[in-house]
């Protein structure tokens, strides 16, 4: 596991973008490789990267200071993230289902015919 050093207090807006950026992109790759072990320690640092991103760019956006281009990475990297979201979501269902079985709970039979 990679250890993070903080980010900068004065990072600009477009920095904090980029790496925002980066930061999904690491995401997405472990997931990609399945590298369980991976997944979680990034989330979170996503996670925490896009609180600091929101406080940062919110006032602006509101104030309408924010340029087009940032505007639009803003929103790319907004889609990313829900993508992201859903894929875990799907990717966990197995997993799920395993942890429900062998702790004893049965699917009733219609049940799993409608979630495969």
């Amino acid at each position: 596991m990679t250890v993070q050093t903080p980010l900068p207090a004065n990072l600009s807006p477009e920095a904090l973008m980029g790496r925002l950026e980066r930061e999904i992109a690491l995401l997405e790759h472990a997931i990609r490789l399945q590298a369980h072990d991976r997944i979680e320690p990034q989330a979170h640092r996503l996670h925490d990267l896009l609180a600091r991103t929101m406080d940062t760019l919110t006032p602006a956006a509101r104030q309408r200071r924010l340029s087009p281009d940032l505007q639009d990475r803003l929103l790319a990297a907004a889609i990313r993230v829900r993508d992201t979201q859903i894929r875990l979501a799907r990717d966990r269902i197995p997993v799920d289902r395993a942890v429900a079985m062998l702790a004893g709970e049965r699917l009733d039979p219609l049940q799993r015919g409608y979630d495969t």
